[in-house]
């Protein structure tokens, strides 16, 4: 009986010693946090541009027509749209029916000249942008045969909201866009007397020549409000914010690998994606957290990540 009790107490101790050395089991490695890596940077200091872009509408100033002297019917010459007509030089050609009817009626040949087509003359050089009569075509005495365009007459049409017309101005420097990627720098020639009562804007025109722009095309066009700003600036990807983007803020990294949140006055983006940043408490010695910042807390630890 006693050998009994004592082989229940040695097994009852070796199963509460296995229960210790089993009872916790190791951490699985996905569950141990990691040191986040982040890549680090300076702060710049950067002009900005301090303008405006407004939209813009493509528009021929300068048109001509060409129209019928007399009635009759039109004999074309092969002009289409697009081509490039010469002051001067004929348009096509007008045969009256009183000519129609001498070639039935005078068969000696004396009223010849009397039978010769009228030729229609251009006016003024300009591309053929409509085409209103072809071939054979009977007209009155006035229509208008064909409408002319000159190309170096083309402007921009920009249409300002009324709130900036005490800072846009006729003669000031402006920016063009096109459709390319070219910019054309050029100038606001004038206002319209009259300004859009539904939208609140008024049109300047932007000469901008021949550039070979259809009419009706919507371009950008960028205008100088003020002089450049000098600021401070980090890349786009450090600077981050709440959902109603009132408040910003970046990370600088501090002794240890510390990062420490810094609030700071977002203003202007650049075209080459920086972002100008104000803050009492940074300068363009710090260095602060480009990448990987999103989602840390005040004073995390973090890891630097060589580029």
């Amino acid at each position: 009986m006693r050998y009994k009790i004592y082989f229940i107490l040695g097994f009852s101790a070796l199963l509460m010693v296995q229960a210790a050395c089993t009872g916790t089991p190791p951490a699985d490695e996905e569950t141990v946090s990691s040191t986040p890596m982040v890549t680090v940077g300076r702060p710049i200091s950067h002009t900005f541009n301090n303008s405006i872009t407004f939209n813009g509408v493509t528009q021929y100033q300068q048109k001509a027509v060409i129209r019928a002297g007399i009635a009759g019917y039109v004999h074309h010459r092969g002009w289409k749209t697009g081509d490039i007509v010469r002051g001067g030089s004929t348009y096509c050609t007008i045969t009256s029916k009183e000519q129609q009817a001498l070639k039935h009626l005078d068969e000696s040949g004396v009223l010849d000249k009397f039978k010769a087509p009228i030729p229609v003359i251009a006016g003024t050089s300009g591309i053929i942008t409509a085409v209103n009569y072809q071939n054979d075509d009977y007209v009155t005495e006035g229509d208008i045969l064909a409408t002319l365009t000159q190309q170096s007459s083309l402007v921009v049409l920009v249409n300002v909201p009324v709130e900036y017309l005490d800072q846009v101005k006729a003669g000031i420097a402006c920016t063009v866009l096109l459709p390319d990627g070219r910019k054309l720098n050029t100038h606001l020639q004038s206002g319209l007397p009259s300004a859009d009562a539904a939208v609140q804007t008024q049109s300047f025109i932007v000469p901008v020549g021949a550039t070979n722009l259809p009419e009706g095309a919507n371009l950008k066009v960028s205008i100088p409000l003020s002089g450049p700003d000098h600021g401070m600036a980090v890349p786009v990807n450090a600077v981050q914010t709440d959902e109603i983007q009132e408040h910003f803020w970046i990370f600088k990294l501090g002794a240890n690998n510390k990062a420490y949140k810094v609030a700071v006055k977002a203003g202007k983006i650049s075209p080459d994606s920086l972002q100008e940043i104000q803050s009492d408490k940074i300068n363009i010695n710090d260095r602060i957290i480009v990448d990987g910042a999103y989602g840390l807390t005040d004073s995390s630890t973090v890891k630097i990540q060589k580029k």
